[in-house]
């Protein structure tokens, strides 16, 4: 079966007309028309629109053998995944990941500022810094998510491809995990930055003590950078498990609201410590009850639903 045998075979099976199929194309009827009668072909990009369009492989739609529709390996009912789209699709993640990773840090080092300066200025300072880590978070909430379809749909794959990323997938898992490892033990020895400090009466004015939210901020950033990573991978790798998960989150995503709350009445709460009360520190502990809480508000819900 040739390539125009298979686009007008295609086509019929969806139900579309020519008009149809070239605008989701985005090219003229003619131009259809004369694919399907075997007087032209598509470039690359077109090729790989359709590809996504059928849910059939590039080597079904090139490959000029008298093979029936499912028997190049994409017998599976799901959205058709190419290597390009995959690549796309983890590279946008990884973007993501990055925007929310630098939001997330700048809003954590900005308690260095209360916590370490007495000066009004600082206050100023603080809710600056805090304004561009909530404005770099809201403006990724906001922004167009693209691959949608990735991630709330059952995947196809061309066998070779999969069977080559899952070897390179088991291979990035080792950076994420250093990375993750290195997280962790930032944090465990940031506590220790206390036992450091002058032992003055004025310990949270020590230089030192300024570096813990500063620590903290780059651990976090590691974490999400790390578990962003994997989490795109293993969308590739264990599909099927995913999508069931993924299907369990929107289930559970009525409870959703309390993150959105929980971090700005966190912020609040701190800020009324400091200048109510000017206990900045330990006034920061606040920030780490507050997943604390989270968690264990979603689970209690979520066991009574």
């Amino acid at each position: 079966m040739e390539f125009y045998q298979k686009l007008k075979k295609l086509r019929a099976k969806k139900g579309w007309s020519q008009e149809e199929f070239a605008e989701k194309l985005q090219v003229s009827r003619q131009a259809v028309s004369k694919w399907e009668n075997g007087q032209g072909f598509p470039e690359t990009e077109k090729l790989v629109k359709m590809s996504r369009l059928f849910q059939v492989s590039l080597d079904y739609l090139l490959k000029d053998e008298n093979q029936p529709f499912g028997e190049q390996g994409t017998t599976e009912e799901g959205y058709y995944a190419s290597q390009e789209v995959v690549e796309s699709y983890l590279l946008n993640k990884k973007q993501d990941a990055k925007n929310i990773a630098a939001g997330v840090a700048i809003l954590i080092a900005s308690i260095l500022f209360p916590m370490y300066f007495q000066e009004t200025f600082s206050y100023v300072l603080f809710m600056i810094v805090v304004a561009v880590g909530v404005a770099i978070l809201v403006w990724h909430g906001l922004s167009v998510k693209s691959y949608k379809e990735l991630e709330t749909q059952p995947l196809v794959f061309d066998d070779s491809f999969i069977q080559d990323f899952r070897q390179k997938s088991l291979a990035n898992r080792k950076r994420y995990v250093i990375l993750i490892v290195t997280g962790i033990v930032i944090i465990i020895l940031s506590f220790g930055i206390p036992f450091l400090t002058n032992d003055t009466g004025h310990a949270d004015r020590d230089p030192l003590f300024a570096l813990m939210p500063l620590t903290w901020a780059f651990a976090v950033y590691l974490f999400i950078i790390a578990g962003s990573a994997m989490e795109g991978e293993r969308l590739v790798i264990n599909n099927e498990e995913y999508v069931k998960e993924y299907e369990k989150y929107e289930e559970s995503s009525k409870h959703g609201w309390i993150h959105a709350v929980i971090w700005p009445l966190t912020t609040v709460i701190f800020l009324a410590i400091g200048f109510i009360w000017n206990a900045w520190h330990p006034g920061w502990l606040v920030f780490l009850v507050a997943p604390v809480f989270t968690i264990a508000y979603t689970v209690w819900k979520s066991s009574k639903d």
